[in-house]
């Protein structure tokens, strides 16, 4: 190997950050709707936050941040966040579609051999969650 060059254990996650137009409304949203945990606030008005999945580190977890959007700017449609869920991806999107969450595309066997559904959050970020289809 040289110089430069990474090990696989060298990097151990990743935490996607969406520019958001309101982090309070976001944090709610995520929180209220999708059923993250809020993590961290930092900033009076905030400039950065955190929410996780799951908040006690028992299992590998999904951080994603959110920071303010630039005066003038609107969300990147084009950002989609996958996340994998090990079991009942079907009680979940129930839970959601309860919950008044926008549904995009409802679950389905998909052909790459994933079960999957997708929904939109409050600034029109795509979610996919996906699971094994014997984890539905």
């Amino acid at each position: 190997m040289s110089d430069g060059e990474l090990t696989p254990h060298e990097l151990h996650g990743m935490q996607p950050v969406l520019a958001v137009r309101d982090v309070h409304e976001t944090l709610a949203y995520y929180r209220d709707k999708l059923g993250f945990h809020v993590e961290f606030v930092a900033g009076d008005p905030p400039v950065h936050a955190r929410v996780c999945a799951d908040p006690t580190y028992a299992s590998p977890t999904v951080h994603i941040r959110f920071e303010p959007l630039a005066p003038g700017h609107a969300p990147d449609r084009a950002v989609w966040l996958w996340l994998h869920v090990g079991t009942g991806l079907d009680r979940l999107f129930r839970t959601y579609r309860e919950r008044g969450v926008k549904v995009i595309r409802e679950p389905e066997d998909r052909p790459w051999g994933l079960r999957q559904f997708t929904i939109e959050d409050c600034n029109g970020y795509r979610l996919a969650f996906c699971a094994e289809p014997s984890g539905g």
